[in-house]
């Protein structure tokens, strides 16, 4: 009975914990290449008919380095699995995040986090969303918020 009771205050426990942010240190090693004139994103692939007459859909193929990345950023938490990210990234605090550069260079670790689960998610169901926000310098401007947190010691966020 008394592990009954131990695990069930345990998962209390986690409940209600907030969980730490992810290691900024995950994401700040990618900035180097990212920043790089002649890093390499990745490329449409066009629409292309067989000989068969079976036609493939156009579709993205990202730069190793890229993909890289989404891996990191999966396996470091980065990638918030709680997070309903449709009903989130509709949230007035996502889209000033993604359509303000300022707001985005005061972005908590934790809001990285939400933004980062919206761009890598949506690729998913999105061909190239993930490639637009690599491109059009949102994915770049995360990195570089994160090694500003990084070197400035700043503490974690609130959740």
């Amino acid at each position: 009975m008394e592990t009954l009771e131990w695990a069930r205050n345990s998962i209390i426990c986690l409940a209600i914990e907030p969980m730490p942010d992810p290691d900024l240190r995950i994401l700040a090693r990618f900035l180097p290449e990212f920043e790089s004139p002649d890093f390499p994103l990745g490329v449409w692939s066009p629409m292309q008919q067989a000989e068969d007459g079976v036609y493939t859909m156009p579709y993205v193929t990202l730069s190793p380095v890229v993909e890289e990345f989404v891996q990191a950023a999966y396996d470091g938490g980065w990638v918030l699995c709680d997070l309903d990210w449709p009903k989130w990234k509709e949230t007035e605090e996502a889209i000033t995040r993604y359509r303000d550069p300022d707001a985005l260079a005061r972005a908590t670790p934790h809001q990285l986090a939400q933004l980062l689960t919206v761009f890598i998610r949506q690729d998913r169901f999105v061909e190239g969303a993930l490639l637009d926000d690599v491109k059009s310098g949102h994915v770049l401007a995360i990195l570089r918020r994160a090694a500003e947190l990084l070197g400035s010691g700043e503490p974690s966020s609130e959740c």
